[in-house]
């Protein structure tokens, strides 16, 4: 039997998995993976998190990450996904990567997915959009440590930032919530952030 290995990161951690097969996995912060990687099966299971995945294709064995009920198949790609407890997000960043539903009763909810296309799933929806493959790449920021906001709302980015911290902000005052930002920021300095 084919013995499953679990990655993890803590809270603000970041780990790059190699494998013999070629293929990279990026952790972002509070992640934890599951993988089974043998001579005939390439299979992931995203438990929780965010993972960047560079992808060495191989037709004969097809890499394919789950996440929930979700599933999504290798075309020979790099591609970013994360989960919560209520959605899941993939990103295409080269490529070409299969989206559907791990049960088979839902047949529907499939996608092909090229560079800059965007998945979004809920329970029982699939929403996509398209952006610049430039936006998606600033999205990997934290690959680098650092987080760019653009146009970003207080609210969110100070939500982005708490992902990567133990010790979160919190905005007080609802008006102030809406402003818009940008910027780079560290992404474990939340002090730096605030000020």
């Amino acid at each position: 039997q084919p013995r499953d290995r679990t990655y993890s990161t803590p809270v603000g951690g970041h780990e790059t998995v190699n494998f013999a097969d070629g293929t990279r996995i990026e952790l972002n912060t509070n992640t934890v993976l599951r993988a089974r990687m043998t001579t005939d099966q390439r299979i992931v299971w995203l438990e929780k998190g965010e993972a960047y995945f560079q992808v060495k294709h191989d037709r004969m064995h097809p890499f394919i990450v789950f996440a929930g009920d979700r599933r999504v198949t290798d075309l020979g790609t790099q591609f970013v996904m994360r989960r919560d407890s209520a959605r899941l997000q993939v990103a295409v960043v080269q490529g070409k990567v299969w989206f559907d539903a791990s049960d088979k009763q839902s047949p529907t909810q499939s996608a092909l997915l090229t560079p800059g296309d965007i998945v979004t799933a809920t329970t029982g929806a699939i929403a996509m959009k398209r952006r610049p493959i430039e936006e998606v790449a600033t999205g990997l920021s934290w690959r680098h440590g650092v987080l760019v906001f653009k146009h970003t709302s207080l609210a969110d980015a100070v939500a982005e930032i708490n992902r990567y911290n133990a010790v979160k902000l919190v905005i007080a005052d609802s008006d102030v919530a809406g402003l818009q930002i940008g910027g780079t920021f560290k992404a474990t300095n939340p002090q730096l952030f605030a000020r």
